[in-house]
């Protein structure tokens, strides 16, 4: 039985690693500054700073992927869905942008259904490699941080971005606009992590070579 200890990656380092959790931590203050800004009573939400924001991280993370398609091997599949489905997600938050430019309703529903289907059907042509880098997500770098943005996302955003939390916490406090702005702010913060995790699991897929 080999009980030799795991060599470590050429190149790794503890410093290296405590410079990369800084920057994403001071990043993440960074991102939410706009809310702690004085003499600012009301924050940019809704067609706004904040949803403007949602959308180019989005549409950045979507196009990493894109970029590592070039070089992921047979990891080329779960790149593209990866990209399109961060693209049907672009397009869900620049919708109201849109329908502003076009003087009427953007249909939104269709061209996200038209993205989803297309990535459907790419995952279906390749199902052997999108089953393996499903098994094995949660040894690439970047999955923690997409993970942390999904419970953003559909945990804490329910609780906090709602207007029950809000009235029971500050009672004759309660304001109609605070959970709004909290909600906002946390899905900014989401669409940050997805980014980072998205510059660190596309990495992961370029360069791992997978078993056959």
């Amino acid at each position: 039985m080999d009980t030799a200890p795991p060599k470590a990656r050429r190149g790794s380092s503890w410093l290296r690693t405590v410079v990369r959790g800084t920057l994403i931590c001071a990043g993440s203050i960074a991102i939410l500054l706009p809310a702690w800004l004085p003499n600012r009573p009301s924050a940019p939400l809704g067609q706004g700073t904040v949803e403007l924001l949602q959308a180019l991280l989005l549409a950045a993370a979507s196009a990493v992927f894109f970029g590592a398609t070039a070089h992921a091997g047979q990891n080329r599949p779960v790149c593209r869905i990866l990209a399109l489905a961060l693209a049907a997600a672009v397009v869900g938050e620049l919708e109201d942008f849109v329908s502003l430019i076009m003087g009427r309703p953007f249909p939104e529903n269709w061209v996200v259904g038209a993205i989803l289907l297309v990535a459907l059907i790419t995952g279906l042509r390749h199902r052997r490699v999108v089953v393996h880098f499903v098994g094995t997500v949660g040894t690439h770098a970047g999955s923690g941080l997409i993970a942390a943005a999904l419970l953003i996302l559909y945990v804490f955003d329910r609780v906090i971005g709602g207007r029950r939390f809000w009235k029971a916490a500050l009672g004759e406090a309660f304001a109609p606009e605070i959970p709004l702005i909290c909600k906002s702010y946390l899905e900014l913060l989401a669409c940050y992590f997805i980014f980072i995790g998205a510059i660190g699991l596309a990495l992961t897929l370029a360069r791992r070579e997978e078993p056959e």
